[in-house]
């Protein structure tokens, strides 16, 4: 009868061998991987694949074997529950290699509901095999272990440890200053969620700002995107329009629609009035950093991680850039974390503001707004600009106790929690407000109003338990309450109306490539919206957050959350038992997420 100490010997090599096992079929993930002659990149592969590998081995031994030992220490038990588990996920790797070979995406519960009966069936003989393989394994294991009492185990596994350890290091060091050589490799590695630091580095010193800047800026920023991405599809068709007119997006952090009110928010009241407004709109992502992706990509934020990882910029940046449009670009919260627009969407462009912590929030908001006059008073006035000066709403500066009756008190009384939020929230939007009305009088007294798009939106919404489902704040679930957003446009030369058809982020970069800025090729080739005006209702869109995504119909959510779980809910996100998942959307879906990959 073996001992404890001989089962956990077991555990411990058979785990390893599995990593090993693991690292060698994951090879095929490399098969579409942009290689770089860059040697810290490539030793920065080197000690991922070994870490990440060896962690895939060792968590089964970890959180189910060595428990198992401990509880029920028979040789019988512990080796066939190991066989299984590995043997399983043996499979599931293999699978997964495939998948990502033919689709450029992992395997999901979401995805595995659009296998094929003849799939299912090679997915089961591969299982086969590999629990015969890995019965094997376990057999010479347990030959191993018996065979000597010392192997150098203790000497392996602070080996892999420093792998693990040393890449997380790198990463670590390389995504605070962009270094494209090692954060392309994320997406290529099954459940690898490196580890992120860049404010923390800067905050202890341990970045130079300047390398952080001349990093961003390298000019072949993007250039590694034709290993992996394929976007656009085609090139643009454009023609440089005779007179391009003046953009700006001011955009207040999650602003809900219905929170826009004449008594607490007179200018956004007045500018709905006066312009353009899409009274059914929602967003890509019930986060900033999934909903401004949307907003300037046109693409689900699935895509996200692919192209921060190459620093590529959307085709509507790249597009004003050509046409010589002038930047003036401000944000409350900053440019990096948690949003990181700074490596995506402002992907090499210069002098980006950094993040202030030496004044309040409420400052910070008042100092976009100064950052924007004083920078429209000295551009040259003979080209275009665009503007880009994004509010953050102090609501933890608002003292809820400290005002009199506010409009709409009446609102989410049921829940205190909901309603002392809901306070703080419409006070602290009261001051975008006036931030807002800053920049339209400005505006007006330079003459530029009539030149000028002007785009008033939010990046997501915002919920106030409005269900009964307890969520409050955002990033937190999929409803409508989360996901619908605020889009107001004022264009020159159209008139006041009020847009009843559901649109979404996804259709305002089509809108303005092709209404504004002279495109006139195919929105599929660089979107998978369309245009705001065209009066079509989309019939789903595909929501994300920071570690999920969401197919959303206007009665149903497939909800895909980090683990592969799946679930179904109704149109007010409400759990929905025994609901049968749409394949055919699913698979549309999935087309969608995977049609800009290479």
């Amino acid at each position: 009868m073996a001992t404890r100490r001989e089962l956990l010997r077991w555990a411990g090599w058979f785990g390893m061998a599995n990593a090993a096992l693991f690292a060698l079929v994951g090879l095929r993930f490399l098969g579409s991987y942009p290689f770089s002659a860059d040697l810290l990149g490539a030793a920065y592969g080197v000690l991922a694949w070994i870490g990440h590998f060896a962690l895939l081995g060792a968590l089964p031994v970890g959180l189910l074997l060595v428990p198992l030992v401990l509880l029920v220490p028979r040789r019988a038990v512990v080796t066939t529950v190991g066989v299984v588990v590995f043997g399983l996920a043996l499979a599931l790797l293999v699978v997964d290699t495939n998948v990502f070979a033919e689709q450029r995406y992992h395997v999901t519960l979401l995805t595995a509901v659009l296998f094929e009966p003849a799939t299912w069936a090679f997915v089961a003989l591969i299982a086969g095999f590999a629990l015969v393989f890995e019965a094997l394994l376990a057999g010479y294991a347990w030959r191993w272990v018996e065979g000597a009492r010392a192997r150098g185990g203790r000497l392996l596994a602070a080996a892999l440890v420093t792998c693990w350890v040393g890449s997380q290091l790198v990463h670590i060091w390389a995504d605070a200053i962009g270094h494209t050589p090692v954060t392309q490799l994320t997406r290529y590695m099954p459940l690898y969620f490196p580890i992120h630091a860049k404010r923390t580095l800067a905050r202890w010193g341990l970045v130079d700002p300047a390398v952080v800047e001349r990093q961003r800026l390298i000019a072949k920023a993007g250039a590694a995107a034709e290993g992996q991405l394929a976007y656009p599809l085609q090139p643009l068709a454009c023609t440089a329009p005779a007179a391009p007119p003046n953009v700006l997006f001011v955009l207040i952090d999650a602003l809900r629609p219905d929170a826009i009110d004449p008594a607490l928010t007179p200018t956004l009241a007045r500018f709905r009035a006066e312009g353009q407004d899409f009274t059914r709109h929602w967003s890509g992502g019930n986060s900033s950093k999934a909903g401004i992706f949307s907003m300037f990509y046109g693409l689900p934020s699935t895509y996200l991680e692919a192209f921060y990882g190459v620093q590529q910029p959307p085709v509507l940046v790249t597009r004003m850039r050509e046409l010589g449009y002038q930047l003036g670009l401000f944000a409350a919260p900053g440019f990096t974390a948690p949003t990181d627009i700074e490596r995506t969407v402002f992907a090499g462009i210069p002098g980006l503001p950094g993040e202030r912590q030496d004044v309040s929030a409420l400052q910070r908001n008042r100092l976009v707004t100064d950052g924007w006059l004083e920078w429209l008073g000295r551009r040259d006035p003979a080209r275009p600009f665009f503007g880009f000066l994004y509010y953050d709403p102090p609501m933890g500066e608002m003292d809820a106790a400290a005002a009199g009756p506010l409009p709409m008190d009446e609102r989410f009384t049921a829940n205190p929690e909901a309603q002392r939020a809901w306070r703080s929230y419409r006070m602290a939007i009261r001051t975008s407000d006036g931030e807002f009305a800053r920049v339209l009088e400005d505006l007006r007294d330079r003459g530029l109003a009539e030149n000028t798009i002007v785009v008033a939106l939010s990046d997501h919404g915002y919920e106030f338990d409005d269900n009964g489902e307890g969520y409050i704040g955002h990033a937190s679930s999929f409803s409508p309450a989360q996901l619908r957003a605020t889009l107001l446009v004022r264009w020159p030369g159209r008139p006041a109306a009020a847009y009843t058809h559901r649109t979404s982020h996804y259709d305002l970069p089509v809108t303005l490539l092709r209404d504004a800025l002279g495109c006139t090729g195919d929105p599929a080739d660089y979107a998978v919206g369309g245009d705001l005006f065209d009066g079509l209702d989309w019939e789903w869109i595909i929501a994300g957050s920071y570690n999920a995504h969401a197919i959303v119909d206007p009665e149903r959510m497939i909800v895909t959350h980090p683990g592969g779980f799946v679930e179904v809910r109704d149109g007010e996100y409400r759990p929905v038992s025994g609901a049968r998942i749409d394949t055919g959307r699913v698979a549309a879906a999935m087309a969608a997420m995977r049609r800009f990959y290479r």
